[in-house]
């Protein structure tokens, strides 16, 4: 373990304990470790802690710009430009992302501190117990999935043993993640405890998609199929633009296709929001803009217009909210993005938008793919669960046929595979998902090249390994940093 997770570790438990020193005695009236783990409550609260560190210094806004000006829609302003010149990051940028890589580890230390104390709790149900151990591991695999995704072989800590860690290789650390997964799918409850949390369905569905990009076919799309037949989840009809709302508005909380959301709301909010919008708009009274497009954009001209879902997620003018009148966006950012819109937003971080990791467009589009993949051929099941997306997209019902559909022959296998990749660029947009999507399909520099003009070199697959890990842990060396850093 390295010195600074150690730190971590021990910073925990006095921000728990709350004493100004240990005693021989265990104090009656205050928090302590010695007699922290006693009841329920006490369980859930560590449970709880693990979510902290991803909701506010990962996933409130950092993550999503470092991913999704790297993807071949977008563009970054300011000191995030470097991002989507694909040569690497800058000292900045490096930073930014060492921070990301510290509140991932801070969520799986709290995560190993639940997992390790909560069988002890002698007055808790060992039901109750196994449910709250399989959220942390859950969400331990969750951190773990985005860590091995951006970093490669990363350390891996499944206790809080103090012990230094090599690099694991990646097969290692996914060897982890599905285990945990796993042990997830067979303890957390049938329906989530409450929204935010993850149950039966969401650990289906993240097995689902970590085997998606592993190449797992037969299990991602077993698991996905799992979920679709459960009836537990559906598509939100949609049948004019602003129907979205009922999908990705503030107000929004346990909609049909909600399986794994980060919850936010305008007291403990999103910050993505205002990285995208323009403060004039009335979609938002905050806005940076931080990233935005071109006019040439090749991705964005190929979508077409009549897609609600670009109606939705893109605007080039707007009504100015103090004046009423429509309005073209600035030339140095002609493009912006208003999938995330919350006019009631209190704050620059305080909109309540939810964060859809997993939804249920993403177990259809996860089958549809599988499916092919590990039949190596195109089955019509699966080219109806791509149409089921296809369909809302355009205002018609899920599951009957229509005008716009896909056709059920003469596919081969690679058009078909593209077709779900391009469909999933639509669906999840803005969602922190297309980078690792052509990342996983081996056509991250093909796409990159045809939708931008630019060449992704190699140094920018992956992020550096934070230097504060190099220097503070003795099982990593200079020499083993990520190519190019």
């Amino acid at each position: 373990m390295t010195k600074s997770y150690n730190y971590l570790l021990l910073l925990f438990f006095f921000c728990c304990i709350s004493c100004s020193k240990f005693l021989d005695e265990v104090p009656e009236d205050r928090l302590a470790e010695g007699n922290f783990y006693k009841s329920l409550d006490d369980a859930r609260s560590a449970v709880n802690a693990i979510y902290a560190p991803v909701r506010a210094g990962i996933f409130r806004g950092p993550y999503f710009l470092q991913v999704e000006i790297m993807a071949d829609y977008a563009e970054g302003r300011g000191s995030t430009a470097i991002i989507g010149e694909y040569k690497g990051l800058d000292i900045v940028n490096i930073q930014r992302v060492a921070l990301i890589w510290d509140g991932f580890y801070r969520s799986i230390r709290n995560a190993n501190i639940a997992i390790e104390n909560i069988p002890g709790i002698a007055s808790v149900s060992e039901s109750d117990k196994n449910a709250l151990v399989a959220e942390a591991r859950f969400m331990r695999a969750f951190s773990y999935y985005h860590l091995v995704r951006n970093w490669g072989a990363v350390p891996l800590y499944l206790s809080t043993t103090p012990e230094s860690t090599a690099r694991t290789p990646v097969a290692d650390v996914y060897k982890a993640i599905v285990a945990d997964l796993e042990f997830a799918e067979k303890n957390l409850p049938p329906k989530a405890a409450q929204y935010g949390r993850p149950g039966i369905g969401a650990a289906k569905a993240l097995l689902a998609d970590v085997s998606l990009t592993t190449g797992n076919w037969g299990t991602a799309r077993d698991k996905a199929d799992e979920i679709i037949k459960s009836g537990e989840f559906s598509l939100t009809n949609i049948t004019k633009t602003d129907d979205w709302e009922n999908v990705f508005g503030p107000t929004v909380n346990g909609s049909p296709e909600e399986v794994f959301y980060i919850k936010f709301n305008h007291l403990d909010g999103w910050e993505w929001p205002h990285n995208l919008l323009w403060s004039e708009t009335t979609f938002s009274p905050f806005g940076n803009y931080v990233i935005y497009s071109t006019l040439d954009n090749r991705f964005l001209n190929a979508w077409d217009n009549q897609d609600l879902r670009k109606q939705w997620d893109i605007f080039t003018e707007y009504i100015n909210r103090k004046t009423g009148v429509l309005e073209k966006l600035p030339a140095s950012t002609p493009v912006l993005f208003s999938k995330w819109r919350d006019p009631g937003a209190p704050t620059t971080t305080g909109h309540a938008n939810d964060y859809p990791f997993l939804r249920f467009a993403d177990v259809l589009l996860i089958y549809a793919e599988a499916a092919a993949m590990a039949e190596n051929s195109v089955p019509a099941l699966a080219v109806e669960r791509l149409n089921m997306i296809h369909r809302r997209a355009y205002g018609f019902p899920a599951n009957a046929a229509s005008a716009v559909d896909y056709p059920t022959g003469g596919w081969t296998l690679n058009a078909f595979r593209d077709t779900v990749l391009q469909e999933r660029g639509h669906e999840l947009f803005m969602e922190g998902k297309r980078w690792l999507d052509l990342k996983r399909t081996g056509k991250v520099k093909e796409v990159i090249k045809a939708n931008l003009g630019k060449d992704v070199q190699d140094v920018h697959l992956l992020w550096p390994i934070p230097q504060q890990e190099i220097d503070t842990n003795p099982e990593i060396s200079q020499a083993e940093q990520n190519p190019g850093y």
